[in-house]
């Protein structure tokens, strides 16, 4: 099996980048951020906020002035406890001297440097600040909350611990815009790739002069819990042997690989496991979605197209995962997957009647649920156009020996293991992914270059341009897991990705089946119309008996009836495509099997007159 070592030489000086010869690189590479927002680093270790110590420290005050203090401090015979303060004096009264005065307006808080995108706009201030658990957070907070009263910034702070004083509330704005710290930080309005960094909510792998600016400071979906370790022997281990498992945990490792591999700005791709419910698809999508985050990260099709949109956007680069596709609206679906799979929302206008600035994202979608996409458009009275097909490939899932599952791994059943799944990935999770990243950006192996080998390959030849582009999709999905087993992430064996990726590309190329979309529909809207109507609007020529709506006539040839059809039956047959794209479809397909000379019609003579029907014997086998 072909592997990305292999299809490419590497360039001269990578020898041993790969395997723990590379992760031991990218650790001495990367550090842990040990920056106090990344980390919660106590204030006093293992010291209450509240207790007062034995000795306090009485600092130079320059009034008036605002200052931050750490910890408790001294002012002439009165203790003061953490906290930022407004440092002024009282109004004179008549000939009295002024006195001091110390207004606490919150709890410690820092402005450690000022924040802007690449464009010079979207201007903004790093803050550091202490929770009740004495815990320092950080967060890259946009200056336009500071509008009018300032209460979504303040509602933010609050909602992640910072204390504010009600009335000095507004000396909290008027510090936040005296700030000027030296510090200049690029502000990233989104998560994943900036350059040779990948920015996350919390962190940042890469450089170290970037981080991640929202309105909402305290949405992670990026968590973490147990270890790499724990997660590669409970959770990748058991993929091996299970193509669809391993299937869906390479569309968790493909995200990063859209922008370095496969150069893309925006859009992506998914997949959708499809199957009997109870059999596996949610434990497929739980172990997905443990790469980068907890249970949580697996989310639900019952939401709008704008809230999708915006998940999207929080989640570039990396991973979205959707149970259940019966929950979404059949009749928006279909220009919800075209727009996952663009990676451009909707244009919207602003309050002034401006536009407001289109969000964007890369994304690799993971879909579920028991009826294909097709299947829930037609619900809704939706036909699914070739574009949508391509954008979220259809994959029946629940077929394998055990359900979803080919292997138990000493398991007695398949209950019990998805269970044991289930229950590892709410244990282990949010490693295996900002590892993949590390190594990627360590890696000097020629990813496009790596990619376009692996389209390369013979199980991804396709046969139009539907599936042209999905064998790209699987392509990709191979490529990153061959990676992440290179990078020592995920124990498998060398070939069992690529493997998997060339399985999924078979299976969704059977279950889609032969042709074009719009002929494969028209076919068989053709067909279905015949068996409800046959009887009761086409008889015979020679009947004489009045048909209701009549469709057309038929008589009997020795290979089959033929169905002489008018026009308007026809494109009632194959109501939402036009009658000359109706027609080159039965005609490619054989079925048109008599007309007259440069035409597709036929001059039939019918009590006494000669009218233009279509002579159409469905599953004929060649052309006429």
């Amino acid at each position: 099996m072909l592997e990305p070592a292999c299809l490419l030489p590497k360039p001269e000086g990578t020898e041993g980048t790969h395997g723990t010869t590379l992760i031991s690189s990218m650790v001495e590479q990367f550090p842990e951020e040990n920056s106090p927002g990344n980390q919660g680093n106590l204030l006093r270790a293992n010291t209450p906020a509240d207790v007062v110590p034995e000795k306090l420290s009485e600092p130079d005050i320059s009034r008036p002035e605002f200052r931050t203090h750490d910890d408790w401090f001294q002012l002439g015979n009165h203790n003061h406890r953490p906290g930022l303060y407004w440092h002024t004096w009282t109004n004179p009264r008549g000939d009295a001297e002024p006195e001091p005065i110390d207004e606490w307006v919150c709890t410690p808080i820092h402005a450690d440097a000022i924040t802007a995108n690449e464009r010079d706009e979207s201007f903004g201030l790093l803050l550091r600040f202490v929770n009740p658990n004495s815990q320092w957070r950080e967060w890259a907070a946009p200056m336009h909350l500071l509008k009018g009263s300032a209460e979504e910034l303040r509602g933010e702070l609050l909602n992640m611990g910072v204390r504010i004083d009600p009335k000095n509330r507004s000396l909290l704005a008027k510090w936040l815009m005296e700030s000027y710290p030296k510090p200049r930080i690029i502000a990233a309005l989104r998560t994943g790739w900036h350059d040779e960094s990948f920015v996350l909510p919390q962190r940042t792998i890469g450089a170290r002069n970037i981080k991640f600016q929202s309105e909402h400071a305290a949405h992670n979906d990026f968590v973490t819990a147990g270890t790499l370790e724990g997660w590669q022997e409970n959770v990748a281990a058991l993929c091996k042997g299970n193509p669809v498992l391993l299937l869906a945990m390479l569309a968790a490792f493909a995200g990063p690989l859209l922008k370095r591999a496969k150069q893309q700005e925006t859009g992506g791709a998914g997949i959708h496991l499809v199957g009997d419910s109870s059999l596996g698809k949610t434990t497929a999508l739980q172990v997905a979605g443990s790469t980068w985050g907890a249970p949580g990260f697996v989310r639900t099709w019952r939401a709008t197209s704008n809230g999708l949109e915006a998940t999207a956007a929080t989640l570039n680069d990396t991973l979205l995962v959707l149970d259940e596709i019966s929950e979404c609206d059949p009749r928006e679906i279909g220009a919800i997957v075209y727009s996952l799979a663009n990676g451009v929302g909707k244009q919207r206008a602003s309050r002034t009647g401006s536009s407001r600035e289109t969000a964007r994202w890369r994304i690799m979608a993971l879909s579920s649920g028991e009826r294909s996409l097709s299947a829930h458009m037609i619900e809704g009275g939706k036909r699914i156009k070739a574009g949508q097909e391509a954008r979220l490939l259809d994959i029946p899932a629940t077929t394998r020996t055990h359900g979803l599952f080919d292997a138990l791994h000493e398991f007695p059943d398949g209950r019990s293991f998805a269970d044991s799944l289930k229950q590892a990935t709410g244990k282990h999770y949010g490693h295996a992914g900002p590892a993949f990243v590390k190594a990627l950006i360590a890696d000097t192996q020629d990813l496009p270059a790596l990619y376009a080998k692996a389209c390369s390959l013979p199980g991804f030849t396709g046969h139009d341009g539907v599936e042209n582009r999905a064998a790209g999709v699987f392509a990709l999905l191979g490529l990153a897991g061959e990676l992440a087993t290179e990078y020592a992430i995920t124990g498998w064996d060398k070939g069992d990705a690529m493997d998997a990726a060339l399985l999924g590309f078979d299976l969704w190329r059977e279950f889609r089946g032969e042709g074009q979309t719009e002929t494969r529909q028209i076919l068989k809207a053709v067909s279905d119309f015949i068996l409800r109507n046959g009887d009761a609007r086409f008889s015979t020529i020679d009947d004489r008996t009045a048909v209701r709506d009549r469709a057309g006539y038929w008589r009997e040839s020795a290979e089959g009836r033929i169905y002489l059809f008018n026009s308007p039956a026809l494109q009632e047959a194959a109501t939402g495509f036009d009658l000359r794209r109706i027609l080159t479809a039965l005609k490619s397909a054989g079925w048109i099997i008599e007309h007259d000379t440069g035409k597709r019609s036929k001059k039939v003579k019918v009590a006494g007159s000669s009218i233009n029907l279509y002579a159409i014997r469905p599953d004929n086998g060649g052309e006429s």
